[in-house]
């Protein structure tokens, strides 16, 4: 006969036993069914970036239309705008950092032995540090190669994205049906919502829909800010490939809270091959534009938006950094957002319930 101490244990053999299985199988499953999920999804490429251009996009049609402007006139103008602005981005600024990017792939050689020379120098006067404490530039030289692999490989594969007939012809008109009746979407959802607890669910959408969004449009309106003051102070300061540079900076801007400076580091190395002055001018450029934006451009643009705990967005860059790569650090806050909100509205939902339970009770009794 089988003790209560020894079935206790049994139990929680079996308990590990299957938490032990399931991390197993799902480290095993996990990459396949990722890259079975990346293939569906590769499907509905034109719904996914059709419907995040009028996520983007709504506020603003949606604030023309209470002017007094027909809705498909905003629509027109607001869509036909923002086509304007990323065919010219596409045809005239990418092509320039591209150029600039293969220019600097020659040069590289050239500024390691720079680099090379300058920390050897370093090391002889700063002898007394050990040499595994040391900056070793092979892992540079390494992860510079690999970067550059994988940004080419991204480049190609971005390329073949944009030369696809449905991601070219169908996103723009899915975009346009979507802004159009993005409005009617959300009545049609509300309408089919459950009527119990509709209320707590619409809040939650509606929370959901103004904190994410307002992320995205500040952010992409931070990042692009940034982009072009750093590339116009590269540029006073007599850096060169300034355009590449800034972008680097701005658009590392998405990253949380170390982008800023993960952005300056690729200039200031550059400008360290040429000179100290320079590097130190480089740098000055990068603080000064990370204090314009976290005190100004920042808290003006994004007051609204989703607001975290640090610590909280470090934790969540770590998770979703290493499970998901780049994207994962970009969508660490909203998606941060999203699973506090989903928090706050259960601990909404199950202290209503409570309530409610208790005054059936108290009705019953009496």
């Amino acid at each position: 006969m089988i003790s209560k101490r020894e079935l206790k244990f049994i139990y929680i053999l079996a308990i590990l036993f299957g938490i032990f299985t399931v991390v197993i199988l799902g480290n095993l499953a996990l990459p396949i069914m990722f890259r079975l999920f990346m293939k569906i999804i590769q499907l509905f490429y034109p719904f996914i970036f059709g419907f995040f251009i009028a996520f983007l996009l709504h506020t603003v049609v949606d604030k023309i239309e209470e002017q007094g402007i027909n809705r498909v006139l905003a629509v027109l103008l607001v869509f036909i705008t923002f086509i304007i602005l990323l065919v010219y981005l596409i045809s005239s600024l990418i092509p320039i950092v591209y150029e600039q990017i293969n220019e600097l792939e020659t040069q590289i050689p050239e500024l390691y032995k720079s680099l090379q020379n300058f920390f050897d120098l370093l090391w002889q006067k700063l002898h007394f540090i050990p040499e595994k404490y040391r900056f070793n530039l092979k892992d540079l030289e390494s992860w510079l190669n690999s970067y550059i692999v994988k940004f080419h490989f991204r480049i190609d594969h971005l390329d073949r994205l944009l030369d696809s007939f449905n991601v070219i012809v169908l996103t723009p008109i899915i975009a346009y049906y979507f802004l159009y009746d993005y409005n009617n979407i959300k009545q049609a959802i509300k309408r089919y919502l459950l009527k119990k607890n509709k209320k707590i669910l619409l809040n939650f959408l509606k929370d959901a829909d103004e904190g994410v969004g307002n992320y995205f449009r500040g952010l992409i309106l931070v990042m692009n800010l940034m982009a072009i003051t750093s590339a116009l102070g590269f540029y006073l300061v007599g850096l060169k490939y300034p355009l590449l540079f800034g972008f680097i900076v701005g658009y590392t801007n998405a990253i949380p809270i170390i982008g800023n400076y993960i952005g300056g580091i690729p200039a200031f190395l550059f400008a360290l091959t040429k000179s100290w002055r320079l590097a130190l001018m480089s740098v000055l450029v990068v603080v000064i534009v990370q204090l314009i934006e976290s005190n100004i451009v920042t808290p003006y643009i994004q007051s609204k938006s989703i607001s975290c705990h640090p610590l909280w967005i470090i934790l969540a860059f770590i998770v979703f950094g290493h499970y998901f790569g780049f994207l994962g650090m970009i969508f660490a806050i909203p998606l941060l957002a999203i699973i506090m909100l989903v928090i706050k509205y259960v601990r909404i939902y199950l202290r209503l319930r409570k309530l409610n339970n208790k005054g059936n009770l108290l009705h019953n009794n009496s």
